[in-house]
Parts: structure tokens; sequence; C-alpha cells
């Protein structure tokens, strides 16, 4: 079985990415991810009667959400692409957590049964959430708009001076440090 690929960007179609590796090509699924040149992706191989899909992720936490949200009954690999276009993993784990069906219910496709079936199945199974306060995670997710990676961000923010008490100061500070 798959578990990742390391190659080169050498074609693009809508949601999907061609990643050549040791000449050989291999479509790979990716949703609103959309890497360029070389990158390494943790890959899911979904098998069915009509069809082996691969699908791409930049880390290992987002391949463990996805695969998470496709053990439910009902929810399958686009649905949880679309889930997982919502927003970073630790807001999609929140809104799990809080039980918050009209967060997931926003992703095309999930209603609202199938939004609270996600929470009453998921809910108390998902690992902790990270230990950065909530000022913290607002640096994260604007930093992971401007497409810096969460567990970039995190490294430098959980060792962030505590005198950094503004939110613009904290983006500044961190982004100097991503800069390094």
């Amino acid at each position: 079985m798959l578990g990742s690929l390391s190659g080169t960007i050498t074609a693009r179609l809508e949601q999907r990415i061609l990643v050549e590796v040791n000449r050989v090509g291999y479509w790979v699924f990716t949703g609103s991810w959309q890497p360029n040149g070389e990158i390494t992706c943790y890959i899911h191989h979904h098998v069915r009667e009509d069809a082996s899909v691969l699908y791409g992720f930049s880390d290992i936490q987002t391949l463990q959400l996805f695969e998470q949200l496709i053990s439910i009954s009902g929810i399958g690999p686009k649905a949880a692409l679309a889930i997982l276009s919502l927003g970073s993993n630790d807001s999609i784990r929140t809104a799990i957590a809080q039980g918050d069906s009209g967060f997931l219910s926003m992703a095309p496709g999930i209603g609202q049964k199938a939004a609270q079936k996600i929470i009453l199945e998921l809910k108390g199974k998902l690992p902790e959430l990270s230990d950065v306060s909530s000022t913290h995670q607002d640096v994260i997710a604007a930093l992971e708009s401007l497409g810096y990676k969460a567990n970039d961000i995190r490294a430098f923010v959980n060792e962030m001076p505590a005198g950094v008490t503004d939110l613009n100061d904290q983006i500044r500070w961190t982004l100097q440090q991503l800069a390094r």
C-alpha cells in the first residue's frame, strides 16, 4: 500500500495533480491543497470495485482526519475533501468537538443530517486539540491563509515571547521567524 509520494508536479487538472516519481506519473486528488514544484504528499489509496484513486495531503494529521471522515458511513472521499476545504484541521476538529453542525454543513454536499452524523461518530474520538492558546490559533489561521503550514507555524508560536501580546505583532513576529 502506498504511504507517500515524493516527486515533481508535471500537470494539473481541476483538483488533482500528476506527480512524477522516477519517470512514472501518479494522478493524485488534492482537493483545495494545490502544491507546486517538488513535493512530498501523504497518500490515501482508495480502492473500490470500479476505481483505484490516490488522495494526497500535505501532512499526516490531514491524512488522518480524512481517513476518520471517510470511515463514517455515507461520507465518501469527495465529501471528506469538501469538509477539509472549510479550514484548518484544528478548526474542523473544534467544530466537531463543539457540535457545530452549521460549520460542517457549509461544505458542498454536506447537509445538516450528515454534519450531525459526523459529530455523533467522531466527537471524543479525534486527537486532542493542540495546546496553543486561542489567540495563537488566530495567528495560525491567519498564516495558514497565506500558505504556511500549521505545523511550521506552531513550532514558532509556542516559542513566542510573553511580551508580544497584540495579534498583529504576533503575526509579524511569527512571519519573521518563518522567514529565517
